[in-house]
Order: C-alpha cells, then structure tokens, then sequence
C-alpha cells in the first residue's frame, strides 16, 4: 500500500469509531471483512489481528447493526454487508437530525456582527430564496449564467418588485445566456457581461448575500457564501453592484422605452437614469420630486417635496444629485432650492433613502396670495404715467462680459456647443480616469459691458432715463461701454477688467480678471475731482452704489459720501441703493465695519440694502447672535446694518423690512426660461427703478419682480409699454405658471 492508502485507511477508521460509534476491534474485524470478502473466523482473526476467541463476539455484534452477516456452516463463516446498504439507516437519521435542528436554530438574522458564513450549498440556496421572497420593493442580482437555475422561479414570483438581473460569465462570441425563456418576465431589465463575476445578491438596499463561485485562485475554499443583515455593508455589496457593475453591462434587450410615472426608488440613480430618459421628451421642471432622506449636515430625518429644477448624472461618474424647489416661504432665508443625493452622500443638503417622481400637470399651480395682490395693485397704482423724468447715479461696478460657449468635436470634425452645464461637468469626469491633462475647446461670440453700472444701466437706457455711468471702464473708455451707452453719461476710473463669460442654458461659468487697481475716494478726487463728482451726484434721485466683491475699499467710499460728498450736494438723491454682491469673502470685522458706514449715512439720507437670499444667509451667520428670536431675519439685518429698507431677493419672491413692517411679494416662476444669467442683477436694476420712481415698499417689490421675469423669458432689457403690460397681468403669470 502507499502512503496515501495508509492515510486513507487511517481516516476511516477514525471516522468508525468516531461517528459510527465502533470500537478499535470493531472497526479492525469490519476493515478485514469488507477488504476480504467471505471468510472464517480464523481468516478474520489474521487478518484484523485481532485475538480469535474475540473475533465471534465482534461479528456478533456488528451483526446485530446490520453490517456483516453469519454463515451457518462449517467452520463458520461471516461477510460485510453492502455499505450503501447498512448505512442507509445511519444516512436517515442523520437527515431526519438535521431537519429538525434547522428548525431549532436560531436564525442568522440575529448574529451580532451583520455576517454570517455558509459553506453548505443546499443552505446557501435556502437563504438565497428566502432573500428574494420576503423582497418588499426591490431585488438586484449579480448572476454567473451557470446559476440562473438557481433564482429564475423565485423571481418569477417577484410581481410587486423592482428586479434587475446581471447574467456574468458570458461568453464573449455569442453573448449568448443560454435559453432567454428561462429569465422570467417579471425581470425588468436583464443586462450581461462577460467577466467571470461571483453571485451577489441585495433586497431593498438592507439585506444581501455574497457566494463566492468554485474554481477562482482567490479564495481558499470553495463555495462559500456570506449572508449580510447589517444593514451598511449591504448598501456597500448593493452599490458594488448598482455603481460598479451595472453600469458597465451590456443591456439585453431594449432599455429605451420611457418609463411609467409616478414611481418610487430606493436609489437615486435608478431615478435619474428614469429622467434622463424622460427630459428627451418632457421639460425638467414638469416633473415633481417627493423624497425622505435626512439633512446632511444635522442628521435630522425630513420629508420633502418640491419641483425639478436640475439634475448631475451619468453612469460613469459616482456622483449623482437632483436639485429641487421646495417652495421655502418668500421671506424665508433658507433657500427655496435645495440638492438632493443618495444615502451616504456628504456635499448635497439632503440624502435620500426613498424618492418618489410623479410628473406635474402644470408646473406651478398657486394663486396670488393676498399680499402679493395688495401690493400688486399699489404697484398698479404708484407706477407713473411715464418712465423717463427722473435720473439716477450708477456706481462702481463695471467689467466687459467675453461671452464664450464650451464646444466638443462632434464626429465628422464639426463643432457643436455643449449646451447644458452637467455635459461640461460630465466632459471633465472623464478625465478623472485618464492621463492626459483636461482640454476644454470653447469660442468667443461677442463681447458686451457687464456688472451692475451696465445691468442696471441697460434697463434705464431702455426706459427712457438719464443716467450717470461712474466705474473702470477703461482709458480711454472701451466701445463695449460707449456705444451702448452714447445717450449717457460715462465716467472712467481706469482700465477695465475682463470676464469670461461662458452661458449654458441652465447656468452660468464666470472666469473674472482681478483688477488691482484700487478705487477709494482718493482715486475719484484725482481721476474726476470731489466738486466734479458732486456735481455728477446733485440733482438725481437715485445714487446706487456697489458692489462690496468688486471694490474693496467701498465701506470708506460711504464713510466718505457722508463726510465730504453729501456737504457739497444741493440737491442730494433721495435714496442710496447699496448692492453688497458676493460677501463669503469678508470677514465678521469687515461686515460690522460696513454696518458702522451704513448706519451713519442712513442718518443724512435714506438707504436701502438689496442682497440674494445667499448673500443675506451669509449676513446673518457672521452679524446676529442665534438668540431664538422669533422677529423676521430680514428686520434684524436692518435694524444691525441700521438703514431704512433692507431687501431680500430669490427665485419665489421678495421681502423688505421697513421700520414698520415686513413685507413680501411672490414673483412668476418662469417655465423654461430663455436664460438666467443676470436675473439677480435685474431684479436689482428693477429696485433701482422703483427708487427712482419712489415707489412704496411693497409695490417696489413687485417693479422689481417684473424687471428680473422679463429677462428671463426674452433675455433683454423691458421696453416701457412690455413692462406695463406685464405688471397689468402679472396675476396671470402666477396663477397660470
């Protein structure tokens, strides 16, 4: 015998003693009789080497198990009987034990660590079935096609859940799964590859289980499965699956049919690869997003609803998000818009673990409130029989807009532009993977004047007024700035900068030229002189100044409007319209500093503060203690920048806090607008407008509001008789938006 044999033989007898419960004797006459077939008890005895006068005792006994049987002859004789068959009563039992320990076991659902390990198939399988049956919503599966057989009557039986099935091991020539009538019809979409993949399986995001295939050099044993209850490892295999391996599989069959709505999900890139789909053919703002998730930053649990405004998504980048209005109260600082991710997601303001998108009827469907009405009609009412007899003052902000467009080479050597912003983000993430250095291609299709001197002053120009232009608009002024403008008055206090001024259709990209040169009040007495400047000032109704991002030194400007310009002016602006602009930049030292200014020129003449709903979130971190009051943010602002009027302006509306009320004003939502670049200095050159015309507060409010929603359907400034006409029906773009 060889070595292996002895090994053999050794492990058997082990195995007798041990679990057929055989003596060493035993086991030794049993060995003799199964290797030598019929023989006597001497014959026995040589050969087990065991005592003769033993050896009838021991056959005896094995008889009465059932595994030998006697001779009656003589000299007596005895042989082994056929294993198969003597131990067919050990093999019952044995089954019969182990069915009822299955049912005695406590289930793996409730092992401390969330893992459980399995290296018996038949258990594997069990667990495999279970997972897909107890299912509530949704079942994805990562299939080596040798183990469809495994799954395919569970899943027929999914009729209430989202299935998806990946086939792996799929040979690369025919990309053929074998019988396609063995994959049920409840499978909603069946995708393959042709990687040699182990099979996975997740319900609902919570549970899943991980069988490692035999055959594969990187695992010690063979088919051993992982059963996962902890509910974050298996987000972990589910997200191995929905972002690693979908993605990259090949769709069998068509995938282009538009899904039906409404519909919920557990991941947010189930419901974007839906609105992919269905923006080909419907507007992103005709769709309606319900979420429940938590707040990314307090943990807090929160259900929401809102509109679709935008979406990031592409099966190749991790990154995915929806941005949805959820209609935050005019008055609110908080925004309206908010960005939603998937669980686990950290740079979005909510995470969702279940969403669900409907599709709207009509986009907006409120009524005017009350308010709004009463303003509206004040608005009505206050709003001159002609535009054009009063004069304004616009200061400092001035830069020239290079407007470009990003492009891409489309095949056949043609350029096309990139339209949306998300294609432009998307053309960068491809590069996250490759070695070449990022190369974006874009031209430029005209150059304009921009920042708030133009803005604003396009808007009065249009309208009919006088207007005094005082910025850096280039030595001697650049054409951007004089032809438009020919009818003004122009003021420069240097070279001008430029901006790179590329326009999406959803959004804007700006690449701004710091310009170092300073403007103070030392500048303007040596380039224009203090008398000069007064006399620019004295006579008009309205001087606007900013903004705080574009010039620095702003805050000593208004020290120095009180102190050395106001003392010069006969006939003093009425109002002084202060535009912050970005503020992130300036610190908690500098904003108190602009309040001191502010407040002290509010003494000498009226001074009303127009900031976004970011720019007042930002004011109000950096300037107010949080000492649970319950007043207005807006009011509290006004009264710590100590002016008359402080604004707060956003995409549903406006508010303005007075010294003796809080008022508000909801604004037309625009339904596809042409663009909204500019909406937010537009709405300031409707500000302007009304403190031109001194306007009361509220029906200010609604000029402004009118201003900004002309420019965003058609781009360009209001003509007088189309702003009229708006303000005449602006009921009728709330109600019908």
């Amino acid at each position: 015998m060889t070595a292996e044999d002895d090994a053999k033989l050794a492990r058997l007898r082990e195995t007798l003693q041990s679990n057929v419960d055989l003596t060493t004797y035993e086991t030794e006459v049993y060995l003799a009789l199964v290797r030598g077939g019929t023989q006597t008890m001497t014959d026995v005895a040589e050969a087990s080497e065991v005592p003769k006068q033993r050896v009838y005792d021991i056959v005896d006994r094995l008889r009465e198990r059932g595994l030998v049987e006697v001779i009656d002859d003589y000299p007596q004789k005895a042989y082994a009987v056929d294993p198969s068959e003597s131990f067919s009563s050990i093999r019952d039992q044995l089954s019969q034990a182990e069915t009822y320990l299955e049912d005695l076991h406590d289930t793996v659902e409730k092992v401390e660590s969330g893992v459980a390990l399995f290296k018996s198939e038949s258990t594997i399988r069990r667990y495999i079935s279970d997972l897909v049956q107890s299912a509530e919503r949704d079942v994805f599966l990562l299939v080596p096609v040798s183990r469809l057989g495994v799954v395919v009557d569970d899943l027929a039986a999914c009729t209430d859940q989202q299935v998806r099935l990946v086939v792996s091991n799929v040979s690369t020539e025919s990309n053929d799964i074998g019988d396609g009538a063995s994959i049920p019809d409840t499978v909603d979409k069946v995708r393959f590859v042709s990687t040699r993949e182990d099979f996975a399986l997740t319900t609902d995001r919570r549970r899943g289980l991980y069988w490692v295939q035999e055959g594969y050099e990187h695992v010690d044993d063979d088919g051993q499965g992982y059963y996962v209850t902890n509910p974050s490892l298996a987000l972990v295999l589910d997200r191995f699956l929905s972002e690693s391996i979908w993605p990259l599989a090949t769709p069998l069959g068509d995938e282009t049919e538009l899904p039906a709505l409404p519909k919920e999900y557990i991941r947010i890139r189930d419901c974007l690869a839906d609105l992919s789909s269905l923006t080909t053919a419907y507007s992103v703002d005709s769709f309606e997003v319900r979420f429940e998730g938590y707040d990314t930053e307090t943990g807090e649990k929160v259900t929401r609803r809102g509109t679709l405004t935008s979406y990031y998504y592409t099966e190749y980048d991790i990154r995915a998000s929806l941005t949805v209005n959820v209609g935050a109260d005019a008055a609110s600082v908080d925004s309206s818009v908010v960005t939603v991710g998937d669980t686990g997601a950290r740079n979005v303001d909510y995470a969702a673990s279940r969403i669900e998108l409907r599709q709207n009827g009509t986009t907006h469907t409120s009524e005017i409130d009350s308010e709004t009405r009463r303003h509206l009609e004040a608005c009505r009412t206050e709003l001159p029989d002609s535009f054009g007899d009063a004069s304004a003052v616009l200061c400092f902000d001035a830069f020239i807009d290079r407007m470009r467009e990003f492009i891409h080479r489309a095949p056949g050597g043609d350029y096309e532009r990139i339209r949306k912003f998300d294609a432009f983000r998307e053309e960068l993430v491809r590069y996250e993977t490759s070695d070449a250095p990022p190369r974006v291609e874009w031209r430029e299709t005209r150059t304009e004047p921009g920042g708030l001197v133009a803005h604003v002053g396009g808007v009065f120009d249009e309208l009919g007024y006088d207007v005094t232009l005082i910025g850096r608009m280039g030595d001697p002024i650049r054409p951007e700035f004089a032809h438009p403008f020919q009818n003004q008055t122009l003021v420069t206090l240097g070279q001008v900068t430029s901006t790179d001024y590329v326009w999406f259709e959803d959004r804007k990209f700006l690449l701004t030229e710091p310009n170092f040169d300073r403007i103070n009040w030392q500048v303007i007495e040596d380039r224009i002189g203090a008398s000069e400047f007064a006399g620019l000032v004295d006579g008009n109704t309205v001087l606007s100044i900013g903004s705080w991002y574009s010039t620095a030194e702003l805050v000593d400007i208004v020290d120095a409007f009180r102190t050395e310009l106001w003392p010069r002016l006969e006939a003093p602006p009425k109002h002084v319209h202060f535009v912050p602009g970005e503020v992130t930049h300036l610190s908690p030292a500098e904003l108190e500093r602009g309040c001191e200014a502010l407040a002290a020129l509010d003494d000498v003449v009226t001074v009303t503060i127009t900031a976004s709903r970011s720019q007042t979130r930002r004011f109000r971190d950096a300037l107010l203690d949080d000492g649970g009051d319950t007043e207005p943010t807006v009011e509290r602002l006004r009264r710590r920048f100590g002016v008359s009027r402080y604004v707060m302006q956003s995409q549903n509306g406006a508010t303005v806090a007075t010294p003796d009320e809080v008022l508000s004003a909801r604004a037309p939502q625009v339904v596809d607008p042409h663009q909204l670049r500019n909406a937010e200095e537009h709405f300031l050159s409707g500000m302007t407008l009304a403190l031109t015309e001194d306007l009361s507060p509220g029906a200010s409010l609604v000029l402004a509001n009118s201003v900004a929603s002309i420019f965003m359907r058609h781009n360009r400034a209001p003509e007088p008789a189309e702003l009229r006409s708006f303000i005449a029906e602006y009921d009728t773009y709330l109600s019908n938006t």
